[in-house]
This record gives C-alpha cells, sequence and structure tokens, in this order.
C-alpha cells in the first residue's frame, strides 16, 4: 500500500513539473514567435489621433497578415497609468513620457525607442449656422482660465483626461479646469454632435477626425464650420488667421500644433518596432501624406520622363 502511495505521488509531483515545463516552454514559443512582422500586440492609441493610426495600421495588417495588432483607443492618462502598470508597452501619444514616468523604466533598463512619426493640429470647430469664421487664441485661454472672452463662449473638449483639454491647459497656464464654460464629454463623435445641436459652442477637436471622419460621421463633418486662429507670434500688428491646413501647419502659421509620436517600451525586438518602421518609412509616411497630417518625411514622388506618347 505505501508503495503504491509512494508511486501516485510520484506520479503528481511529475505530472506537475511537465505541466510547468510546458507552461514555461509555451511561453518562451510565444515570445519567440513574435516577430517584427508577426505575433500579437495590443497598440493603445490615444483617441484624439485615432483615424490616422486605423488607417497605417489597416495597410500594414493587409501587407503583413500575421501581423495581429488590435488598436486600443483611450484618453492620454489612461494610457500613460497603463503603461505605470507594465500592461502596456507600445503606444501613440502626441508626448513623450515625463522624466518621473521614464524613470519606471529606467528601474528595469528597458530603454524605449521613440517615433515621431507625424505633426497634427487641434481643430477649433463651432456649427454651421454660427456667424463667426475666426477666433482669437488668447480668448480660447481665457476661458481656460475662467476668464470671460469676447470671441468665445463655451468650449467642449471629448474627454477629461483627453490630450487636447491637457495641451490647451498648458498653453493657458492652468492646472485646473473651470467650473463654467469648459465641457468634456466622452469620445469626439460626441463632441461633434454636441456642436452640431449646440451653435455657439466651440469644440476642440484632432484635425485628422475632420479630414478623414469615420464613415458614420462624414454627413456631419461636412456641416461644421472650422474656425481660423490667429497666431500672436507671427502676427505684427494686423490680425491673421489661419485654418489648421498641411500647409498651414508645415508652415507653423497655424498655432495649435503637436507631435505624434510611437513609443515602444517593449525592450526587445518585437511587433512594435516594425510597426514603427513601416509608419516612418516611405510607405507609412505618404498615408500620413494622404490624410491631412503632415508626415516627417515627405515621400519622393517618382516621374517617369518619355520623349514620345
Amino acid at each position: 500500500m505505501k508503495y503504491t502511495y509512494a508511486l501516485l505521488a510520484i506520479a503528481i509531483i511529475s505530472s506537475g513539473v511537465f505541466f510547468a515545463c510546458k507552461n514555461e516552454t509555451s511561453s518562451k514559443i510565444e515570445i519567440a514567435d513574435e516577430t517584427t512582422i508577426a505575433g500579437n500586440l495590443n497598440l493603445q492609441v490615444d483617441a484624439t489621433v485615432q483615424p490616422i493610426v486605423e488607417d497605417v495600421l489597416a495597410v500594414f495588417k493587409s501587407v503583413y497578415p500575421k501581423a495581429h495588432i488590435l488598436q486600443v483607443n483611450r484618453n492620454e492618462s489612461d494610457i500613460v497609468n497603463a503603461m505605470m502598470r507594465d500592461s502596456s508597452a507600445v503606444v501613440v501619444l502626441t508626448r513623450e513620457l515625463e522624466a518621473n514616468e521614464k524613470a519606471h523604466f529606467e528601474k528595469f533598463n528597458i530603454k524605449p525607442r521613440i517615433t515621431h512619426f507625424a505633426t497634427d493640429a487641434l481643430a477649433l470647430i463651432t456649427n454651421k449656422t454660427s456667424t463667426d469664421t475666426v477666433v482669437n487664441l488668447e480668448d480660447v485661454y481665457k476661458v481656460m482660465r475662467g476668464e470671460e472672452a469676447a470671441t468665445v463662449k463655451k468650449l467642449v473638449f471629448d474627454n477629461p483626461n483627453s490630450s487636447a483639454l491637457q495641451m490647451l491647459m498648458k498653453n493657458a497656464g492652468v492646472t485646473k479646469i473651470p467650473a463654467n464654460a469648459v465641457y468634456s464629454l466622452n469620445n469626439t463623435k460626441e463632441v461633434i454632435k454636441f456642436v452640431l445641436q449646440n451653435a455657439g459652442t466651440i469644440g476642440v477637436v484632432g484635425v485628422n477626425w475632420l479630414v478623414q471622419p469615420p464613415q458614420e460621421l462624414v454627413e456631419d463633418a461636412a456641416n461644421l464650420r472650422v474656425l481660423g486662429v490667429d497666431n500672436v507670434k507671427i502676427n505684427k500688428g494686423k490680425k491673421k488667421y489661419f485654418k489648421p491646413s498641411q500647409s498651414n501647419i508645415s508652415s507653423g502659421f497655424y498655432p495649435l500644433t503637436r507631435k505624434l509620436y510611437l513609443l515602444n517600451y517593449q525592450g526587445r525586438p518585437g511587433l512594435g518596432m516594425g510597426f514603427a518602421n513601416y509608419i516612418s518609412a516611405p510607405e507609412g509616411q505618404r498615408i500620413i501624406l494622404k490624410s491631412g497630417l503632415l508626415p516627417v518625411e515627405i515621400p519622393p514622388r517618382e516621374i517617369e520622363v518619355r520623349n514620345e506618347l
């Protein structure tokens, strides 16, 4: 009987070791199977730049069908918190990490790969029934400070933790959202709908949502008015207003621009590196150019000259 129990104990221990080894091997195989063009990856993306990443990612996955990348659109604060919890390693943000945020990864000796792939702009939108076609940027900042402004009565953002809201708060020199005249909803779609239904409201959205809106927002986007914004840095005595066109972003005439980054904190070669390589290569930059944003590198155009037609 004791001999039988001994055999049973040995069998249980052996099976435990077997499954432990199997799980460890499976984990190693899963990591080993991930390459720059194949494997699985959750890519967390700042929701204010959702459309452009969707466009590039769709083409990337069509070229590399074994690359299974799931785009998860969230606000900036949630993405950074996920990175600090080590639940997200590859993200798209409108800024690099702050020094205190970088310190988290330095503890583990993880060296990031930072890819600046485009320049975006924040567009100020209103209902087409509004008679206003331009807005003074200082009035926008006054409202952010809780002050009264001549050309701005109400600002609406996509989320209380939005990168768009954070950018304007920083520009206005405030750390708290004022109690009046500044509102936040749940996403960009709600901002567009709200502006259409509430004349006199100014919405703040990423310009790519207007240039290449999702199919369900195409008609709504066409009924919005994009306001011209003055640039106090280049205006000399005379007011000049600029819209967030590709040329005005490139020239620096439009004042509300920001860089887009792909931050890769995987600490090893993988899909994050592959997608970063693609979005910064001529193929990815060409998609960005067509989207209305400003690519980091303007893709070359090859012209074939023929002597005869």
